[in-house]
């Protein structure tokens, strides 16, 4: 007996993924063919195609459709729908540590997109999470930042701290007493998960249907069985302020 990747459900026989893993991935979808690339062949392809990505990160990611029909993911440069991340060369089980803490998110009633895990070519595990600025066929909807939003850069992310970012909340969403309560619960649980790396760009604002609010979290992860001395901590640390 073993258990799906995608919703952790003890499946029988030879497949390998739950019936309940294939619907969150597609209402049409049967079985998943592994992801036709070894783990090193998807850093590589990351590397390659990393100018090209409108989400760009510490951890290797590609953009990638689900063929359906085809029962398989595609890498892609436009038009992703899915975010996939391979396994470290750095760090052991990074795909295993962001879905599980994902999904302890997910049961502390905080919202957060559709994720799991699934197998590659050479059988390791990649983390899969369903982009939230994505609508339909075809539109995008308009995500930003917190870094972007005060102005920061990439290098200086962690310069802020917690009342910045609830200013930040304070000042462009349509409710922000709804939404710092959002912030608050996500506060809490990162702490309690170990999660010391939310610095600006780990938080973002959505706007549509003329409501601006906080995106679905993402890029959750313990980072303190991760890192044997963290520097940063849930962030931004107050005292940079």
């Amino acid at each position: 007996m073993s258990r799906c990747p995608i919703t952790y459900q003890e499946i029988a026989g030879t497949k390998k993924y739950s019936p309940d893993g294939m619907r969150m991935l597609s209402g049409v979808l049967t079985d998943l063919l592994p992801f036709p690339y070894t783990a090193e062949e998807q850093r590589r392809e990351a590397m390659i195609r990393a100018q090209k990505m409108s989400i760009q990160g510490v951890q290797p990611k590609v953009s990638a459709v689900l063929d359906a029909k085809a029962m398989i993911f595609r890498v892609v440069d436009r038009g992703g729908r899915f975010i996939l991340k391979p396994q470290s060369h750095l760090y052991n089980h990074l795909p295993e540590n962001e879905d599980v803490t994902m999904k302890c998110a997910r049961i502390a009633g905080i919202d957060v997109p559709d994720h799991g895990l699934m197998y590659s070519a050479d059988n390791s595990l990649t983390y899969w999470i369903r982009r939230f600025d994505r609508i339909g066929r075809r539109e995008k909807v308009g995500v930003e930042d917190f870094a972007q939003l005060s102005g920061m850069m990439r290098d200086t992310k962690y310069n802020s701290s917690m009342e910045k970012v609830a200013a930040i909340i304070e000042r462009y969403c349509t409710f922000p007493v709804i939404e710092k309560a959002k912030l608050f619960r996500l506060t809490v649980f990162n702490f309690l998960v170990g999660n010391e790396d939310m610095h600006l760009k780990n938080y973002s604002l959505i706007s549509h249907d003329g409501l601006v609010r906080l995106t679905p979290a993402y890029d959750l992860i313990n980072t303190t069985i991760v890192l044997a001395d963290p520097i940063e901590q849930i962030a931004p640390n107050s005292a940079s302020s």
